[in-house]
């Protein structure tokens, strides 16, 4: 068992263009719409900028939220980024070229096919030397980020930074890529401390059966199952509303991660 306090949130999805604007929605004051979310501008060198992707741009947006809100220097936190499988449009775009007779890959998709390419933009723009982890678990991404972020908590007491991110995939990747509809979120974490947090969370896997619901409201629902990083969903409105209830995630196959608020 791994206890962490949550001092940072942030999000970016369709009709939940950042955590403050969702916050109304999540507390049931506003009705959910699905609206687009707003282009995101990196502050990066112009040739960098311009070499970004829609993933990179993503993970960007809801770090910068959860930074701001923690108020936690970007470079005295080590990072975690985490989606189903990378990025879909640049891998769509990698195949496309070596299925093509010529079989040239441009420079800028060759970048932005490296996995931790989204971390390695966020570690430039802010400048940060700070240890990065990238990795992915298919329908399970959430999970899988918070428990290594809380377990680098833990380990080496010293905030971490969760950003999760999963856009849709072009066809004919479309059909079978874990993410139908975009989503971001990113949570701040740190060692319990009796100063300011959002919440203080148990996290725990277990074998235990998956049993509380994904989301408890029709649009919730509808995100969880498009994407599994908006499984995150029902976190995000404990924290919101301030009312916790135990959750678990779908991790491994048989095993799922436990996070009980304890504040």
């Amino acid at each position: 068992m791994i206890q962490v306090s949550v001092l940072g949130v942030g999000i970016h999805a369709p009709g939940l263009p950042n955590w403050q604007a969702a916050m109304p929605v999540l507390r049931g004051e506003q009705e959910w719409r699905a609206e687009p979310v707003p282009t995101v501008t990196m502050p990066l060198p112009s040739a960098e900028r311009r070499r970004t992707s829609a993933c990179a741009r993503a993970a960007w947006a809801v770090a910068e939220q959860a930074l701001s809100s923690s108020g936690i220097d970007a470079r005295e936190a080590n990072t975690v980024f985490t989606s189903s499988g990378g990025d879909g449009v640049i891998l769509h775009q990698l195949c496309t070229a070596l299925a093509s007779p010529e079989r040239d890959v441009s420079p800028t998709i060759f970048h932005n096919s490296v996995h931790n390419a989204p971390a390695g933009y966020y570690s430039i723009a802010h400048a940060s030397h700070a240890a990065s982890t990238s990795l992915c678990c298919h329908a399970s991404p959430l999970a899988a980020g918070l428990l290594e972020a809380a377990v680098q908590v833990s380990n080496e007491g010293s905030p971490v930074l969760l950003v999760g991110f999963d856009l849709v995939a072009p066809f004919p990747l479309a059909p079978v890529w874990p993410a139908q509809q975009d989503f971001a979120v990113a949570l701040l974490l740190a060692p319990p401390s009796p100063g300011h947090s959002l919440a203080s969370w148990r996290i725990m896997p277990t074998s235990a059966a998956l049993e509380t619901p994904l989301a408890s409201t029709h649009w919730m629902s509808q995100f969880a199952q498009a994407n599994p990083l908006a499984m995150s969903l029902p976190l995000l409105m404990s924290l919101a509303t301030g009312i916790h209830v135990p959750h678990r995630l779908p991790y491994l196959q048989d095993m799922v991660l436990e996070v009980e608020c304890t504040t």
